[in-house]
Formats: structure tokens, C-alpha cells, sequence
């Protein structure tokens, strides 16, 4: 059995248990989801049958992924329901599901699945709005190209969501589960990268009002094109786009994220006590053209760190 690319643990499991590789290979591939599902939710009740009350609020008070998080509530309701405000129309809202099917991150996304939280009914948890909201988009398209193969019809949704990310992160406005913005606008490429263009600044134009209507007045935002086939699109959008409340910048030399983006993507940063502080990111994705299975369907996604604005808030920015 090849272990490469396996945790140490894991590793050490299968040594001792699997002998030949035969555990991972039953557990991986071998079972049915059904059995799969079945065997798992038996181990899991085994094993809650054995833990106390005082093994709970243990466990409460060391588990990063349950504790609380360090902001007033009412502050990111208040956030929340601003930015839905802000950017509804033209994006739609969307309550979404706190799971999506096992591989949203992924098998769509290209997410290495240690990132995500999996649950033993073959899902996971939320790791970004804009995985169940591309989910929903890809449906919607479907149905209009269901009555029009050629259909350009645009579909733009929003939500507000509470995510958790497995993976560890540093910083004092970095936390394991937290609330963004996400946005989505799914259609067709009809030529002239005019997709591009438009969804790209009407998802930057949404963004910056809602920080603005947050009280930042003047944000940044950096331009990158991973693919090297769409400066044209930078171009026109840092010329259509810089105002005085508006600093547009083109990054060549960006490296987050590549691979993620494969060609146009930004970052959007506010000024907190002198601080450049980034929070908002997004750019083109395949994602809809496997979902919906054509390569002419074009897919817009961003983020907005909702936690963080309302973390500065805390200070006293609110209006």
C-alpha cells in the first residue's frame, strides 16, 4: 500500500490495525455510503455512551471549533443584516443549509478535505457561503437552460452564513468558525470576457458599499490575473472603478490563492487605526461548469469577512 500523503497517525493506525492496507481500503472505498454511514454512526454512539457531563464541558473548554467567539452578537447580526441590505438587489438571498454534500469543498472547489469539518452522514460543514450558494446557482442555471440551452440569464445570490475552517490560523481577527458575506453570480460567457468585466465589478461595487454603509469610507482593492489572458479585464476595471473613496491597484506577483483562482481574482482591504486589514476577497471559478456540464457557464464568487468589520465596529464605528 502506497502511504504517501498520509497522517502520521493514520499511518500508525493502519500498521497496528489494517495490516496490508485492508482497514483504509474497507473504510474508504469498499463499504456502501448507507453502510458507511451505518458503521460510523454506531461508533460514534459507542463512543458519546462513554463520555460524562464533566468530559463535555472539558471538551467545550479546549475544542477551538465550539468555544464562542470573541465579538458581541449583536454586533454581527447587525453587520449581517446590513450587508444583505447593501447588496439585495441585485443578488437575491439565500438562507442556506450550516452543511452542504460531502466534496462541496473538495471535489468542486479543489479544497484539500482536511480543511473542512466532515460529518458521519456524508456531509460537511460550511466552510464558505459561496460553496452552497454555487450549488444553488448551478440549479437555478439548470432550470433556465432547461427552457433556453442558450440562455444568458444571470443568477446572483447572497447570504450570510457562520462557517468553520479546520485548518489553524494566526492573528487577532482569526478564529475557527465565523460569520462572511458571500456572493455568487452564475451564467454564460457571451463573448469579449464581457462576463468577466461586469460580474467582476458589479461583486466590487457590492462590497465596497457595504463597507462604506459600515463606516469605512475608503477601501482598497488589488486586481490579479493568474491566467495572464485577462488584463484587458484589469485594465478596464481599475479605470472604471478608482475614485477618491476607491484605491484600485493590478498585482502581478500575488501568490494566495493560485490554483484556487485560476485567472481574474482581488482582495479588498479597509483602514483600521492605520492598518490595512483585509477583508474581502473573490475572483472567476470552474466551478459551475462541472455542476452544470458546459464549459461556456461562468461562475463569479467573493467574500466578505463580516467577523472582522464587526470586530473594528466593537470600537466604535458604527453610525
Amino acid at each position: 500500500m502506497n502511504d504517501q500523503g498520509l497522517h502520521p497517525a493514520v499511518r500508525r493506525i493502519v500498521r497496528e490495525h489494517g495490516g496490508d492496507g485492508d482497514l483504509l481500503a474497507l473504510l474508504g472505498n469498499a463499504l456502501s455510503g448507507a453502510d458507511l454511514t451505518a458503521l460510523l454512526l454506531e461508533v460514534m454512539r459507542r463512543r458519546a455512551a462513554a463520555v460524562t457531563p464533566a468530559d463535555v464541558l472539558a471538551a467545550y473548554q479546549r475544542d477551538r471549533f465550539v468555544r464562542p467567539a470573541a465579538v458581541d452578537p449583536r454586533r454581527v447580526l447587525e453587520v449581517g443584516l446590513l450587508a444583505l441590505d447593501a447588496v439585495v438587489p441585485p443578488f437575491a438571498p439565500v438562507a442556506t443549509s450550516p452543511l452542504v454534500p460531502l466534496g462541496a469543498h473538495s471535489a468542486v472547489a479543489g479544497v484539500h478535505q482536511n480543511r473542512v469539518i466532515a460529518t458521519v452522514r456524508r456531509s460537511e460543514v460550511a466552510a464558505d457561503p459561496t460553496n452552497s450558494l454555487a450549488l444553488e446557482a448551478a440549479v437555478r442555471r439548470r432550470r433556465l437552460l432547461a427552457d433556453d440551452r442558450r440562455s444568458t440569464d444571470v443568477v446572483r445570490l447572497a447570504s450570510v452564513d457562520r462557517v468553520v475552517r479546520a485548518q489553524l490560523f494566526d492573528g487577532p481577527r482569526s478564529f475557527a468558525h465565523f460569520t462572511l458575506l458571500g456572493l455568487v453570480s452564475a451564467g454564460r460567457d457571451t463573448g469579449d470576457q464581457t462576463f468577466e468585466f461586469e460580474s467582476m465589478r458589479e461583486h466590487l461595487r457590492a462590497l465596497a458599499t457595504v463597507t462604506n454603509r459600515l463606516g469605512f469610507n475608503h477601501v482598497a482593492i488589488e486586481l490579479t490575473d493568474f491566467g495572464a489572458h485577462h488584463h484587458g479585464v484589469l485594465d478596464a476595471l481599475a479605470a472604471s472603478m478608482a475614485t477618491g473613496d476607491i484605491t484600485m491597484s493590478i498585482r502581478p506577483d500575488r501568490t494566495a490563492a493560485r490554483g484556487y483562482y485560476p485567472n481574474v481574482c482581488f482582495k479588498l482591504s479597509v483602514m483600521d487605526d492605520g492598518e490595512d486589514v483585509e477583508v474581502g476577497d473573490g475572483g472567476i471559478v470552474p466551478w459551475t461548469q462541472t455542476l452544470v456540464g458546459s464549459n461556456k457557464e461562468r461562475l463569479m464568487i467573493s467574500g466578505l469577512g463580516l467577523e472582522r468589520l464587526a470586530l473594528m465596529h466593537a470600537r466604535g464605528r458604527f453610525r
